[in-house]
């Protein structure tokens, strides 16, 4: 036997041999089908996109989180991009993935694509997060200014914030919306007890998405303190205005913001920023149309452009 047909069946041994350590290697490692990854960043108009920070986590302990990277082109984030990052997976020993596209879930981001390496060992995943104009910045602090005064950090990209009251651990009154930094709760401390606030961001261009919620600082309301606040506060609820709008206060202080609201047998909508809307208004994929003057939602008869709304409200065709 010459020496190349010798060479030749030693590499076909070899390949052979290789073959069947692969093969038996799949059938001992367990796929991993599903993926659920959390994805967390700050990403603010102005920012640093070299700089960008991210939290990712995963749900089950087959797989270990590795490096990530943004790939977006440029030196600052601006309000109209679309932050993508690509995150390396590594299956733990014993496991290998094998998941299509629809076990993908991804929470605070976008699906996009996948990458296998090292024989499915490491996995690439592309991702899209929102839009940078529609996130807002994680509140850092919160804390009570005053006895009855609740404010807080600033939060960039942020439309309004929503709070909710603690008194001795247990959420009292409903979730209160505030545009600016602060908001006085003197109508809803008139109880003794124990308070705390949350508080959250509300992104100013998709309301829809709101950011954590951050915990204040404890302030304790005595008898004579919440005494003061029930006769001093009184009822301050009702239709309120300023240069920009109308708006309307309940009864607790809060007021309605991105939404409808009955008010004396009548339905109003209120924007994002609490301010009764006129005309047409979009909502849940229909149209109604509020009064020009006195804001309220028209029924059963013609707009004043001319097209005609229904027992609901709505548009008809």
């Amino acid at each position: 036997m010459n020496g190349k047909r010798i060479l030749s069946l030693v590499l076909t041994v070899t390949m052979a041999a290789g073959l069947n350590s692969m093969t038996a290697m799949a059938a001992v490692r367990k796929k991993i089908t599903t993926v659920n990854i959390t994805v967390t960043a700050d990403v603010v108009p102005g920012g640093s996109v070299s700089d960008q920070q991210a939290e990712v986590t995963v749900k089950t302990g087959k797989i270990d989180v590795g490096e990530y990277e943004f790939t977006n082109s440029g030196f600052q984030w601006y309000e109209q991009d679309v932050p993508r990052m690509e995150v390396k997976l590594y299956a733990q020993e014993g496991y290998y993935f094998a998941a299509p596209e629809s076990g993908f879930t991804i929470n605070g981001g976008t699906y996009v694509k996948q990458a296998k390496e090292d024989f499915s060992q490491t996995l690439t995943v592309t991702i899209d997060l929102p839009r940078v104009g529609e996130s807002s910045q994680a509140i850092t602090s919160a804390e009570w200014g005053s006895k009855t005064l609740a404010i807080w950090s600033p939060s960039a990209g942020a439309g309004s914030y929503e709070v909710k009251l603690y008194r001795d651990g247990k959420h009292t009154g409903g979730v209160k919306t505030a545009t600016g930094t602060s908001l006085d709760l003197s109508e809803s401390l008139a109880k003794a007890g124990t308070y705390t606030f949350k508080v959250r961001p509300v992104s100013r261009q998709n309301p829809g998405n709101k950011g954590d919620w951050v915990e204040s600082s404890v302030n304790y309301v005595d008898g004579a303190a919440a005494e003061q606040n029930r006769t001093s506060s009184g009822n301050k609820g009702g239709w309120k205005q300023d240069e920009n709008g109308w708006w309307y206060v309940n009864a607790d202080g809060s007021y309605p913001a991105g939404n409808w609201q009955n008010i004396n047998g009548q339905w109003y909508f209120f924007n994002e920023k609490g301010y009764m809307a006129t005309g047409w208004v979009q909502w849940n994929g229909k149209q109604f149309y509020c009064d020009s003057t006195g804001g309220h939602m028209l029924t059963n008869t013609t707009t004043p452009d001319g097209f005609r709304v229904g027992a609901d409200g709505a548009k008809l065709p």
